[in-house]
């Protein structure tokens, strides 16, 4: 594997995120809000503020927009399904404009623990021609061979109503699963996901491995997994530029992030990354 191989997607929740992981040279952006909650919709005006600034600096990158509502659980009643529907129209206006939003992520279960594949179906086939990834609600299921057979046979169903469909237009595919191999971390589930990499082979549907990966673990990670992509967060804790501060008052609940610090991505970080991995 060369080292141009390697690709790095970064979760990014703010301008100045996404500025740092450009210029840290990801390769793929997961455009989200409240990375604290896992990531959630951003907002209509971070992407068009994006897109403005990738368009005037004339950037090429790809970017995969996070579908989802709210925080919590994966299992969403029909007005949430709605919600997600608006987002997801909004998001193609945009790659109609900008060709760098070329996808979502999304991801839906039942209150078994299986996919939701009914509307996990409806939605890829709304995206559509954009690429989706089925984010690590994956790893909230109750079995990976069965949840990865669901969303493959997806891509099998929404491929045969495109060839009986005579309007044209693409594909609607999930083209990637966001896995930590059913664990906290990557390394901790490695063997479950060298096992997804199995069964993904001669499918359409590529394993993105992420959740816990370091600069100390990647070339790890590489060895043990042999793929071309990964995602990572690479970000530092800023303090707030705030002087006067009143530490009587917050805006959260009790599990929440201090209003005199925020997460950022750090360039360094990602170039860190990519040098490591060139060392493969």
């Amino acid at each position: 594997m060369s080292e141009q191989d390697i690709k790095f997607e970064v979760c990014v929740d703010s301008l100045s995120s996404c500025i740092e992981a450009i210029n840290g040279g990801a390769s793929r952006l997961e455009l989200c809000s409240s990375l604290f909650s896992g990531g959630l919709t951003p907002s209509y005006g971070l992407m068009k503020t994006l897109k403005e600034y990738i368009e005037n600096h004339e950037i090429s990158i790809d970017i995969f927009v996070m579908i989802r509502p709210r925080s919590g659980d994966f299992l969403y009643n029909q007005d949430e399904i709605t919600i997600m529907k608006h987002d997801i129209e909004l998001v193609k206006q945009i790659s109609n404009q900008c060709s760098s939003f070329s996808g979502i992520v999304i991801g839906l279960l039942n209150s078994d623990g299986t996919i939701d594949k009914c509307n996990t179906e409806k939605l890829v086939e709304l995206a559509s021609p954009l690429s989706v990834t089925f984010h690590r609600a994956f790893d909230m299921t109750r079995d990976y061979i069965e949840s990865f057979n669901t969303l493959n046979s997806i891509n099998c169903s929404t491929s045969n109503n495109n060839n009986n469909n005579n309007s044209g237009g693409g594909c609607g595919k999930i083209s990637r699963i966001l896995t930590s191999g059913m664990e906290s971390s990557v390394l901790e589930g490695i063997d479950t996901i060298k096992e997804l990499i199995k069964l993904s082979n001669g499918t359409d549907i590529t394993i993105l491995p992420g959740g816990g990966i370091t600069q100390k673990n990647i070339n790890k990670i590489i060895k043990k997994t042999k793929l071309k992509e990964y995602h990572i967060s690479a970000r530092t804790v800023s303090d707030s530029k705030m002087q006067f501060r009143n530490t009587s008052v917050f805006m959260g609940g009790s599990l929440r992030e201090s209003e005199y610090t925020y997460a950022i991505v750090d360039k360094n970080k990602i170039q860190g990354f990519i040098n490591k991995s060139n060392t493969n």
